[in-house]
């Protein structure tokens, strides 16, 4: 079945929070640059091969979740376009009403508090 704009919104939403999250967590997970030591230890090697792997883990991870985001973005602004005028809707997160809208293939969200 078809999602309705709201649900659509609503992923849209929480995509971007989750790819928010996975953006700082990858700025977060520093892998030191040792090419300028002479050497350094074997357990010193383990922990840096680790690092390495959790970034790439997490580079994954913020692929996946662009990729989410992006499928559910080409969705709303399609259905958005084809509306062709804003769609009044409410921002779950921020516990308030926007208007949304498709400009240029792009979803533009306003602030519109209905009282």
């Amino acid at each position: 079945m078809e999602k309705s704009i709201q649900e659509l919104f609503d992923q849209y939403e929480e995509k971007s929070l989750e790819v928010e999250a996975a953006k700082r967590a990858m700025d977060a997970a520093e892998v030191p640059d040792l090419s300028k030591e002479e050497y350094i230890t074997g357990p010193q090697a383990d922990e840096h091969l680790i690092a390495c792997i959790e970034r790439e883990r997490k580079e994954k991870e913020l692929e996946t979740l662009s990729q989410e985001w992006s499928e559910i973005q080409d969705e709303l602004a399609e259905k958005l376009c084809k509306i062709n005028t804003k769609v009044l809707v409410k921002d779950r997160q921020d516990e308030c009403t926007v208007l949304i809208h498709c400009e240029g293939g792009g979803i533009i969200i306003e602030d519109k508090e209905i009282n």
